[in-house]
């Protein structure tokens, strides 16, 4: 597993899974096994057919405390919760969930609450549908439809809200399980052109009201990838 990582660390363009086996010098099949278990945990992420470096090891380094490379930094979450005076989270996608791995601006009752909920679906939160939003059509479709079983109208619901999602660069609506009766705006985080990760503003008590688009504006202007 540790050759295959190492092939697609250099190649961020991705690499085929034909291009993994040769480069390893296994068969397509035992590759494949090995492609597939590391896509589900998030070590590798698949597009198109090409493989590259997925977010689980972007997770693991934030944990241990190590500072990864082109991230956004707490210093700057840390900033945008006392600009707009809501707590700020950075949330990636592993898998098909939405993992939180850093935030500021909590209060005591919200640390525990994130803390003991890191990781959540991800539709049942405003950064987990921008994450949503932007990963390729046929992920979209098999997660709307393991949502929403049997119900296509639900799955529609769901699809015609990631296109909406998309066009307008940002997600707005309840926060989820996670915080109950919470608004959140969420934006994507962008590098090399591609989402990695989204940024969200929680607002538990009617802070940002009137100020949504505002909210939005301000948090994509913080994470812009120049």
């Amino acid at each position: 597993m540790a050759s295959l990582l190492d092939v697609v660390v250099g190649r961020p363009e991705g690499v085929t899974l034909t291009g993994l086996a040769h480069a390893v010098d296994a068969p397509v099949s035992s590759v494949q096994k090995l492609v597939d278990g590391l896509t589900a945990i998030g070590f590798l992420d698949e597009r198109d057919r090409r493989y590259s470096l997925g977010p689980a090891p972007y997770v693991l380094a934030l944990r241990a405390g190590l500072p990864p490379v082109q991230s956004v930094r707490h210093a700057g979450l840390a900033a945008l919760s006392e600009r707009l005076g809501v707590p700020v989270l950075l949330a990636v996608r592993v898998g098909d969930d939405a993992v939180y791995v850093d935030w500021a601006g909590a209060d005591e009752a919200f640390d525990v609450a994130i803390s003991s909920q890191v990781r959540r679906p991800l539709l049942d939160t405003a950064a987990g549908r921008v994450l949503f939003a932007h990963l390729p059509e046929a992920a979209r479709r098999e997660i709307a439809l393991t949502a929403h079983p049997g119900d296509p109208a639900a799955v529609v619901g769901v699809l015609d809200g990631a296109a909406t999602t998309r066009e307008r660069g940002a997600e707005t609506g309840d926060s989820g399980p996670l915080l109950p009766g919470a608004t959140a705006v969420a934006v994507p985080v962008y590098r090399d052109g591609r989402v990695v990760a989204a940024v969200s503003a929680a607002d538990r008590h009617g802070v940002l009201d009137g100020r949504v688009e505002a909210t939005a504006s301000t948090l994509r202007d913080a994470v812009s990838d120049d």
